[in-house]
């Protein structure tokens, strides 16, 4: 009887064993699934793995490109949204609608994404907002000739300089701007008189550019780019704001859980620090930025002091050879813009940079006119001022004050178009095309030289200041993409151009040797 019990006892013992384990097993498998499912596509758990978006004209964020298959949709917010949505594993469906309108069918439940929403309490109660994924910046962009001026420090004293010179205002339908007050002034009735509604700023500027307006509110990244795209830069300016804005994507409270959102903010808190977002942000905003840098009149007038300081160099040549007229113009010219030709064919631009800005060839020429002239003028009255040691050594300082200011801007110009031309790695490239674009013109000015000694490459530290200096320009670029900013940009132009200016001089005046493979000596 005993032993029957001991039995009895150790079949319970294992069959409870075995149920035991079975169900460690289960919960073991059920807790895989769960994993597998969160790491593979959340969406498919849930039952949905499409997302209905929308887009509309938003240079350079949302529009349609023409490729040789046709159009197709880009911009930052499609592949910013494309590869987070990708990463998660489900699918946008994008169709173009206003922007208004998207909204509402993100309140019915009819769409369930959105890119590129500024936050308010109000559209909070029919979406969930992720986490910022990018910021903005709010500007005004005015007619260069307009006849109204604004002055103002705050955002208050803007909008009441508005309101008093019942400024014409364009403004995009439902477009919500970075500052409360803003918002508050365009939602008043009492300035309705002068708000006017566009659909997309592509309307605002046509208006601007009719004079139906006075000036429009935008980011200043889709501003600056309808501006460059409608080739209008010298007809409209940009006042900043000083208006910075988070920006978020948008779910539908009726058709997206919010499970969804807390995958996608888990995306972005990685995807924003990633080499992927920062390779989207170079293709996207840097283009548009440095042309607006390079555009801006400022930077105009550093090239034109680039470019006559070259000339004048030139000149400084050519008086010191006794070279002819034709010769001056060519010395004068080749360092000028010979650099710029060389990179421009190298890199296969559809237009030479000097075709696009012929005024610099008219200042080379007016150069070498008055430089010729002047020194003509100087030799008669003064029979022994080429021998004149003074003269000389006047002639030698201009040519290396000359030949620094020239360098240092080129080598920010050449940076500049790598960058524009999207050619990786930026640090190697940028570099090169640096040095070519600074001293490739002075290269070929000096092969046409009587004794053809190529003074970047023998005359001590030369080449290797555009080098380390389009080093350092390739590299804050770089640095800054996650977040690149107008203002910075200009900021690492003017450190650039001085740093590159200060460094030539102080190497020539302090005698700095470069290096060689062997000592010289004498013998």
């Amino acid at each position: 009887m005993r032993l029957f019990s001991v039995l009895i006892l150790l079949f319970l013992f294992f069959q409870n064993s075995l149920v035991f384990a079975d169900s460690t097993s289960n919960e073991a498998s059920s807790e895989s699934t769960a994993i597998e499912i969160t790491a593979e596509n959340c969406f498919k758990a849930a039952g949905k793995n499409l997302l209905i978006g929308g887009w509309y004209l938003w240079n350079p964020y949302q529009y349609n490109k023409m490729t040789p298959s046709g159009y197709k949709l880009t911009g930052m917010d499609i592949d910013i949204v494309n590869s987070l949505s990708e990463n998660i594993g489900v699918e946008i469906k994008y169709d173009e609608i206003d922007w208004k309108q998207h909204q509402l069918d993100l309140k019915e439940g009819k769409r369930d994404i959105a890119a590129g929403a500024t936050y308010t309490d109000e559209r909070a109660k029919y979406v969930y907002f992720s986490i910022p994924y990018r910021f903005e910046e709010n500007s005004l962009f005015v007619s260069s000739n307009g006849d109204k001026s604004l002055n103002f420090r705050t955002v208050p004293e803007y909008l009441a300089q508005l309101r008093l010179q019942n400024f014409r205002l364009g403004i995009t339908r439902g477009f919500i701007y970075g500052d409360p007050q803003i918002n508050e002034f365009v939602a008043d009735s009492v300035n309705k008189d002068i708000i006017y509604i566009y659909d997309n700023d592509v309307q605002s500027v046509q208006a601007l550019l009719k004079g139906e307006i006075d000036g429009f509110m935008s980011d200043r990244v889709v501003g600056a780019s309808i501006i460059l795209n409608k080739v209008a830069g010298d007809k409209v300016k940009e006042i900043p704001l000083d208006v910075k804005t988070p920006i978020h994507l948008m779910f539908s409270r009726k058709s997206v859980p919010l499970e969804t959102v807390d995958y996608y903010n888990q995306q972005i808190k990685t995807f924003t620090h990633s080499a992927e977002y920062k390779a989207i942000a170079k293709t996207y905003l840097y283009p548009i930025l440095l042309l607006e840098t390079i555009g801006a009149e400022w930077f105009y007038i550093v090239g034109i002091i680039g470019t006559i300081a070259f000339a004048l160099s030139g000149v400084a040549i050519a008086a010191k050879e006794n070279s002819t007229l034709f010769g001056t113009f060519l010395f004068a010219m080749l360092p000028s813009v010979g650099g710029g030709i060389l990179r421009d064919v190298i890199l296969n631009r559809e237009t030479i940079g000097i075709i696009l800005t012929p005024s610099y060839m008219y200042y080379i020429i007016f150069i070498v006119i008055i430089g010729f002239t002047t020194i003509r003028l100087l030799d008669y009255y003064n029979h022994d001022a080429a021998e004149d040691n003074l003269v000389n050594k006047f002639w030698q300082n201009l040519l290396v004050v000359c030949d620094a200011l020239g360098q240092a801007t080129f080598i920010v110009m050449g940076v500049s178009i790598v960058m524009m031309a999207r050619i990786e790695p930026l640090i190697l490239w940028g570099a090169f095309f640096a040095f070519l674009t600074a001293n490739g013109g002075g290269i070929l000015r000096d092969l046409i030289r009587k004794d053809r000694v190529i003074s970047c490459i023998t005359d001590g530290i030369n080449a290797e200041i555009s080098i380390i200096w389009g080093v350092i320009f390739s590299f804050l670029l770089d640095y800054s993409s996650y977040n690149p900013n107008p203002t910075t940009i200009r900021y690492y132009v003017i450190g650039v151009v001085t740093g590159a200016f200060l460094t030539r001089l102080l190497v020539y005046y302090l005698k700095i040797p470069n290096l060689h493979f062997r000592n010289e000596t004498t013998t």
